[in-house]
């Protein structure tokens, strides 16, 4: 962490994205990923849902990301995702770093469902002395062209939102919790009781416990958006008349329970 206890959030932004990527218009993509996501299922016997790319759905991660990046250079840029990208051949952190002010360092984090971007955040922290000007980006795309055999939540949207994180924060980032292998009953309403929060938000995993969560105010995330639900709510507040904020959620199938103190 740097020495300036004022490092964290500065603002937080988030979108929808109503159509399918520009690239789900390209038939020479859709054939190519046919192709290559037959390949990869075929080893599990699983195949392709007839007629889910004709025509694509889904978004790409990187236009979707390249529309929240700053217009100031930055040090770090993490992204942050669950759901597999309809552009699998692009290192999309990569590219990012291409185009965004300052060239950052980059890199993602997957395979942690509700916790990635949890994680990504706690990672950032830890860069803070030596990377302080950051940028957390974490987006989820609603479309997934076959079933992958173990259950699985779908968001209802393509959504991505941005965590930009300096030394003139409005609201440091205190700390980041990931706690694997939990329940909830049993740790988070201990958990945020710690913290002391004057504004708490819960996502879809811990939604049945906002009668029981001791705070000014509780702000229930959008259940229909897994990742990004409880960080659109987060954009969505002033964050100067919101006090102390507790951002908290729970993966019920990975057993993860997150949270993040702002302010």
């Amino acid at each position: 962490m740097p020495d300036d206890d004022r490092w964290g959030l500065r603002r937080a932004e988030s979108r929808r994205f109503p159509s399918p990527a520009a690239l789900a218009a390209d038939t020479g993509h859709a054939a190519r990923l046919s192709v290559y996501l037959t390949d990869l299922l075929s080893p599990h016997d699983l195949t392709l849902t007839p007629g889910a790319l004709d025509p694509v759905r889904g978004q790409s991660y990187g236009e979707m990301a390249a529309e929240l990046l700053p217009s100031s250079p930055i040090d770090l840029l993490v992204l942050a995702y669950d759901v597999p990208d309809i552009s699998p051949g692009r290192a999309v952190s990569t590219y990012l770093t291409h185009i965004c002010p300052g060239q950052p360092m980059s890199f993602a984090v997957s395979d942690q469902g509700r916790a990635a971007a949890f994680t990504a955040l706690s990672l950032i922290r830890t860069y803070a002395a030596t990377h302080p000007r950051a940028l957390l980006i974490a987006v989820e795309q609603a479309d997934l062209p076959y079933d992958p055999g173990v259950p699985v939540t779908l968001p209802a949207a393509h959504a991505a939102i941005a965590l930009h994180l300096d030394a003139a924060a409005a609201a440091a980032l205190s700390s980041v919790t990931v706690l694997p292998d939990t329940s909830p009953s049993l740790d988070v309403l201990s958990g945020l009781e710690g913290l002391d929060a004057t504004t708490v938000i819960l996502g879809g995993g811990l939604a049945g416990y906002a009668e029981d969560v001791k705070a000014d105010r509780v702000v229930l995330a959008d259940p229909a958006q897994p990742m990004t639900g409880v960080w659109e709510s987060l954009a969505g507040l002033d964050l100067a008349a919101s006090g102390r904020v507790a951002v908290a959620d729970y993966d019920p199938g990975l057993r993860y329970l997150c949270v993040a103190a702002f302010g």
